[in-house]
Order: structure tokens, then C-alpha cells, then sequence
């Protein structure tokens, strides 16, 4: 099973936590999602242990679920304490999804993180109020920024603190 794989991976092991929280904005998950059927990987804390002088920047939390059916769900999640949308460089967000998406994910980790999941989700959570009219022009260019990865186009989701991670189905 891969979260046990990961769990005992010899560089990934360390970078596993139990909640993905930063500055008093987390996300939750569904009822119906066991403990033992996710793990949390801690991607900042993986590459500000590097001792390298460029460090990239990186998301908070790369979560992995088992689907209730077969296959497992994705979703990248950086978490963001601000209140308006002065409060992040969207250049700087996007990095933190490449770097994650195609450093992490694709090139040191390919085994075993490198997989064909059921689902994929990126989140940017934060303060910032999602249901305005007017997102500002800097949240209209993050959620309008795509990546290709294995095959599929992704795009990040903004969502108010404390979302749920969901099931998966497939």
C-alpha cells in the first residue's frame, strides 16, 4: 500500500505529519477518511532541510488518500495567512506548485509519488474572501494558471480556511 510506503520511505518518513496547520489556517478531512488511509507530507519542510544556497519554494502539504474504490487522491495544498490579496506574489505561488509538482513529485521522488491518481486537487488556502465579485487581479491570475501533469491540466483552487479534504470515489 502506498501510504504505508511512504510512512516508512527513508527520506519521506521524516517529513510526514499528522495535521497540514501553518499559522492558524488548516484544512480538515471527511469522517468517512480513516487516519490510516492518508498521509501528510510536509514538502517546505523537506527543502528548507537542504543545505543549498537557492532554495525553491514549495508548498506546505502534499496529501495522499486511498479512494474508496481502487487508486489513490491527490491534492496540494498551501496554506496562506492573509487577509487581502497584497499578502502573496502570485510568481512565488506558482513556483511553490512547480517546484512540488515537477521537482518533488516527478524528479526526487518519483518513486513512489510519481503515480497515475484518480484524483488531483490543488488548493491555496487562505483568508482571502473567495466569493467576492472582485478576487483582484492577483487571485484571478492564480486560479487562471495551469500545469500539465501526467496528462492532465490542473489549476489551483482558492478556498476560505479549514477546508475539507473529501473521498474520493473512483
Amino acid at each position: 500500500m502506498m501510504i504505508k510506503r511512504i510512512k516508512s520511505h527513508k527520506v519521506l518518513a521524516d517529513f510526514v505529519e499528522d495535521t497540514c496547520c501553518e499559522n492558524e489556517i488548516c484544512v480538515t478531512f471527511d469522517d468517512g477518511i480513516s487516519s490510516s488511509d492518508y498521509v501528510i507530507i510536509k514538502v517546505d519542510n523537506y527543502y528548507n532541510s537542504l543545505n543549498i544556497e537557492e532554495r525553491p519554494a514549495s508548498i506546505d502539504c502534499l496529501i495522499i488518500r486511498k479512494c474508496i474504490k481502487t487508486g489513490y487522491g491527490l491534492t496540494l495544498v498551501e496554506l496562506k495567512k492573509t487577509d487581502t490579496g497584497k499578502g502573496f506574489e502570485v510568481e512565488n505561488m506558482q513556483e511553490k506548485f512547480k517546484t512540488t509538482l515537477y521537482d518533488f513529485m516527478k524528479n526526487r521522488f518519483k518513486n513512489p509519488l510519481d503515480i497515475n491518481y484518480s484524483e488531483i486537487k490543488l488548493f491555496f488556502v487562505s483568508r482571502q474572501e473567495i466569493h467576492k465579485r472582485d478576487l483582484g487581479l492577483k487571485m484571478e491570475v492564480l486560479i487562471n494558471t495551469r500545469f500539465r501533469f501526467n496528462d492532465r491540466t490542473l489549476m489551483i483552487i482558492p478556498k476560505m480556511p479549514t477546508p475539507t479534504i473529501k473521498n474520493c470515489y473512483s
